[in-house]
């Protein structure tokens, strides 16, 4: 969900020179998109087309100018793994909000907890956005 607001920010601004991929830390080869959250993209104006999830790779962490992870378990296995990408590797609510906290997921949330999380996301990808657009 992060992926496709930060992709729609920077197509509506124009930009050539942002690519955004999502990767996971662990990773189910099985795994669809629930009805729910490409209903919310689409209320968004966000068509979802399909996403194919994949695990992380070193050359992804290796090509990247920034890795954002939603937890601090993630940031800890990436940073423990590969500790030279640590300068650019950052927790994303603390990037966003100088928050050291985790990212809810709301992929198992109903209702209005899952539409008040995948708003906190929206929210949090334009402060990213904002953010990283001028460095």
């Amino acid at each position: 969900m992060a992926q496709e607001f930060l992709k729609k920010l920077i197509n509506d601004d124009g930009r050539k020179d942002i690519d955004v991929i999502s990767r996971g830390t662990y990773v189910l080869s099985n795994f669809s998109v629930p009805q729910k959250i490409k209903d919310f993209l689409k209320e968004n104006k966000i068509e979802y087309s399909h996403h194919t999830p994949m695990q992380y790779a070193k050359e992804d962490l290796d090509s990247s100018n920034f890795i954002f992870v939603m937890t601090k378990d993630q940031l800890k296995l990436i940073n423990d793994k590969y500790a030279q990408f640590s300068d650019k590797t950052y927790l994303f609510m603390d990037f966003c909000f100088g928050k050291n906290q985790d990212m809810q997921d709301p992929i198992d949330k109903k209702g209005s907890s899952f539409n008040k999380i995948a708003a906190e996301i929206k929210e949090s990808v334009s402060v990213l956005y904002n953010r990283i657009k001028t460095i």
